[in-house]
């Protein structure tokens, strides 16, 4: 029996086996192929082996939000959790890159320039002028995150 994200279970629910990285979906995959974010996720974070691509629900599942390219972003493991702490802890950043998310879900395609503009500038006021007011406590928590983050040429 095959259930969400390829696991594969017998009768009893044990877990045989897993086709695909937890996360990973048919629509993500759509979404590499006509968005090809390169090495990058859409808040600046680059890919490595533990920091994948994740897709992520700009409408949340729980209210109704489907997984479609519509409704999707491409985000890897770090920039997804970081975008949850800023659900949970300061909205108006949330909304921000909620926003940005909609714009590139508008262009269908690879992001442009003005896009990688606003935001890499998203990051800046974010991690480097602070200007969401994150208590600087939380944000040394952080500090692994702008490790991989891409940096602007």
């Amino acid at each position: 029996m095959k259930h969400r994200h390829g696991k594969k279970y017998k009768k009893n629910r044990k877990y045989i086996e897993r086709e695909e990285p937890k996360g990973y979906s048919n629509v993500l995959e759509r979404m590499i192929e006509v968005y090809e974010p390169g090495e990058e996720d859409w808040m600046g974070f680059k890919t490595t082996k533990a920091n994948r691509f994740t897709f992520h629900h700009i409408r949340e599942r729980r209210r109704g939000g489907k997984e479609v390219l519509e409704n999707g972003a491409i985000l890897t493991n770090f920039g997804h959790k970081f975008l949850n702490y800023l659900d949970s802890h300061n909205r108006v950043a949330y909304e921000d890159y909620q926003t940005i998310f909609k714009r590139i879900n508008k262009s269908r395609g690879p992001i442009d320039d003005d896009l990688r503009e606003d935001i890499y500038g998203m990051m800046l006021d974010t991690f480097y002028y602070n200007d969401y007011n994150i208590p600087e406590r939380e944000l040394e928590f952080y500090d692994q995150f702008t490790k991989v983050l891409v940096k602007k040429k």
